[in-house]
């Protein structure tokens, strides 16, 4: 059988054409049970190794007994399937024809010895010598490199062993990591313990300021902070909090936007040994009380702007009003430890509503200077507070700065969505290290920068990195990987790994996550936990003192994720089971690779999109619902409703938008209505691989269509299409309700700028959503100028 095609198997480099390269050459050595029937033994083992290796269960191995003459025979292999079963299988498989159909191309192939050389039958062939008790291994050495085709020998072997030696064993049985792999993967590429500094956040920062109590802590347009200034308001804001009644353990709700007040009241709860609950003034109302509700707060600190959304239940200290700084400066410093918590951060859940995570300060302690090492933070490093405050990204982006004597700077609020306006500030501010949610960090790495740039690094978080950056940028990309549940537990410098790879090198593989952090352990597990070899996609799981304390308030899902640990019950008894798909290079680096279950990253924000249909399922006249995550043209993902109405009661989009404003945040309104009836497949399940794409037309919207009058509105017309992707967009439409969000209305103020010459401002597009609007301030401002 001569097949000209990719090939599928791990660690394969993905490659189109002919096969001309010499192959790569391993001798086996047969056991006698296999000896005795070479072909059937050698046929088994191709296919137990490539079911391992792929999951795959139909297989098509190609058979070569006589010169020129291919054929190619079709096995069924499953996980259960017996080592006998197997080898009697592949003994009595028929050829299916002399050729293989057309675009199903051989998983391996055997070839009789002797036989004369010609096309290979595929990537991966298996030479039979009747006469002897060796077979020869071959493998394309233009897929394959060395370290790669030596594994695929070392596992070859082992089905072999296992298959003579267990006829009563099964596909799933067969060990395949030998002792050596094993260690290496267990031990060696979890070697990752380190000694951590005692003092927990809020320590070391009240040591800054009896240290350099001048220095400066925190700069925001129009103030700034020393840590002598921090530390004495977090101190203040703790005496009232006490003379409120707050106690440690207490929990207490932080509804504030990123501001100086925020750090003061979680140095303040912190300094109370109590843990802080982050809460995002921008969510919508009904989400924030039921945050409140849920994590039983004994308190709420916010604004005076934002009382309205968190009062009623707990008591409200605004901190822009109340008379809290006429409290004593002297120092609290409630006892904490490891196991203490620090912070409830609410992730996306699937049954409708948000879970709470409780991190620890063990955890969080951990975190802080892995972050400040793998930087190379000192005094002198200017740190940013980019990440949206709900979540506790905090601790990876500011804490890790403060923790260290640093400065923390943050910007105005219309700096964060525009990539330029963003590098102009970090230019501007001597900025040293960031942190960006994917998206963003994708579009600065693209600009032009000075070599003399003071940044440093940009952490890069929120979603898989789907391109390697471009060479010689002045600063560092660290991929970092974790959750809330496990804190940040890997790291890798893309940019450095990038340029040692090379172009080729590069096409191989997508930017990995890389290795584990400082006391962390990850360990890639297939479904019965148990570690498997470079190549093989399986299970992230998570050990070390990263973990959180699970879940609040339900145990259920709790141990269901947090698990006892198989691997080092010893040192670590707990593991965490992330969801994540992934594996490992052959140098220990971990790729992600997918989701076990349906979650989603939105503009950095973890999303489980069985959260909004639970939603959406609630809504009048939705029957049922669907929601997927596609990316659009810029390489942002955007999610797309489908939903089947009630019958007789078909609900408008604009109600449904609405409906789901009110409950969820912005990131997780998808931007796209389907609205009809839903496939289904033979389950009777929602066949959400057969929805359709979104479409391009206009969505239902409350204005009636008008179209552009003039060239100035028929300019601007087209870049609203371009940006919302969207075709029959009316000039008196509202750009959100059209699906437009923070980052597209950054990208259409951009395209404004460099067609029109017009600088707008972020705060000019929300107030004035149309395209009428904007064409008129456009005309303004041009006229003006």
């Amino acid at each position: 059988m001569a097949v000209n095609t990719s090939s599928t198997l791990p660690l394969a480099r993905v490659l189109d054409g002919a096969r001309t390269a010499a192959p790569h050459r391993h001798t086996l050595t047969l056991p006698a049970p296999a000896a005795a029937r070479p072909e059937a033994y050698a046929t088994a083992a191709l296919a137990a190794l490539v079911h391992r290796y792929t999951g795959e269960t139909e297989l098509l191995v190609g058979r070569q007994r006589q010169p020129d003459a291919y054929e190619s025979v079709a096995i069924r292999v499953a996980a259960d399937t017996t080592a006998a079963g197997l080898v009697e299988a592949a003994a009595a498989a028929a050829a299916d024809g002399s050729q293989a159909p057309s675009g199903r191309p051989a998983h391996a192939a055997v070839v009789l010895a002797g036989t004369p050389a010609g096309p290979a039958p595929a990537a991966l062939t298996l030479t039979v010598d009747p006469a002897g008790d060796t077979v020869e291994l071959h493998l394309d050495s233009a897929e394959f490199d060395d370290q790669a085709a030596l594994q695929y020998a070392r596992h070859l072997e082992r089905v072999l062993t296992a298959l003579a030696a267990a006829p009563e064993g099964t596909v799933r049985d067969i060990a395949l990591l030998t002792e050596e792999e094993t260690h290496r993967t267990l031990v060696e590429w979890n070697d990752t313990a380190g000694p951590v500094p005692e003092p927990f956040f809020h320590e070391r920062v009240a040591e800054h300021a009896r240290r350099t109590p001048d220095a400066l802590a925190v700069i925001l347009p129009g103030a700034r902070l020393t840590y002598r200034e921090l530390d004495e308001q977090a101190n203040q804001l703790a005496h009232r909090l006490t003379a409120r009644g707050v106690r440690p353990g207490d929990r207490i709700g932080v509804c504030f936007p990123r501001s100086a007040e925020s750090l003061i009241a979680q140095l303040a709860c912190f300094k109370l040994a109590c843990a802080a609950i982050l809460l995002d003034s921008d969510f919508p109302a009904d989400r924030i009380r039921y945050m409140i509700e849920d994590a039983s707060a004994a308190a709420v600190l916010t604004l005076a702007a934002h009382e309205s959304k968190v009062e009623g239940l707990a008591p409200v200290l605004a901190l822009d009003t109340d008379d809290w700084r006429t409290e004593p400066v002297t120092e609290v410093s409630e006892p904490v430890g490891a196991d203490d918590l620090i912070h409830i951060c609410y992730t996306s859940g699937s049954t409708g509503a948000p879970k709470a995570v409780m991190v620890r300060f063990g955890a969080a302690r951990n975190l802080i200077h892995s972050m400040s090492e793998l930087c190379g933070m000192s005094s002198a490093s200017q740190g940013t507070w980019l990440a949206a405050p709900g979540y506790g990204m905090i601790e990876v982006e500011c804490f890790p700065v403060l923790a260290v004597g640093g400065t923390v700077h943050i910007p105005d609020v219309s700096v964060v969505a525009s990539e330029y306006r963003l590098q102009e500030w970090f230019l501007r501010e001597g900025i040293t290290t960031t942190l960006l949610m994917k998206p963003m960090a994708e579009r600065l790495w693209r600009l032009e920068w000075p070599e003399d740039t003071p940044l440093e690094n940009i952490r890069v978080c929120g979603e898989r990195i789907q391109s390697w950056p471009p060479a010689g940028l002045p600063f560092r990309l660290i991929n970092l990987y974790g959750s809330a549940e496990a804190t940040v537990v890997a790291s890798c410098d893309i940019s450095e790994l990038g340029e040692r790879l090379g172009e080729e090198g590069r096409a191989r593989r997508l930017p990995p996550i890389g290795r584990p952090t400082t006391n962390v352990t990850i360990y890639v597990l297939d479904e019965d936990l148990r570690p498997l070899p470079p190549g093989l996609v399986g299970e992230l799981c998570i050990a070390g003192v990263s973990l959180s304390a699970g879940y609040l308030g339900r145990p259920e899902a709790t141990a269901e994720k947090w698990i006892t640990n198989p691997i080092d019950p010893a040192r670590h008894p707990i593991m965490y089971r992330t969801g994540d798909l992934a594996r490992y290079w052959p140098d220990g680096s971990i790729e992600i690779v997918g989701r076990t279950d349906n979650q989603v990253k939105v503009r950095g924000n973890r999303v489980h999109l069985g959260e909004i249909e639970v939603v959406l399922t609630t809504l009048p006249g939705v029957q049922q619902a669907a929601v997927l995550a596609r990316q659009d043209g810029q390489g942002d993902v955007q999610l797309t409703a489908y939903i089947e109405p009630d019958a007789g009661a078909t609900p408008s989009v604009r109600d449904i938008r609405r409906g789901l404003g009110r409950r969820l945040p912005s990131f997780m309104v998808p931007a796209a209505y389907v609205v009809g009836g839903l496939p289904t497949s033979t389950n009777g399940k929602i066949d959400r691989a057969a929805l359709p794409e979104p479409p391009r037309s206009r969505p239902d919207v409350d204005t009636a269509y008008q179209a552009p009058a003039g060239p100035l509105e028929e300019s601007l017309h087209a870049l609203w299409t371009k940006v919302l992707e969207l075709d029959g967009v009316g000039v008196l439409d509202n750009f959100f309700d059209l699906g437009g969000d923070s980052l597209r209305a950054a990208r259409l103020t951009e395209l404004v700028r460099e067609e029109h010459g017009v600088e707008l401002e972020l705060v000019d597009l929300f107030d004035e959503p149309t395209v009428e609007k904007m064409a008129a301030l456009v005309g303004r401002t041009t006229a003006a100028a």
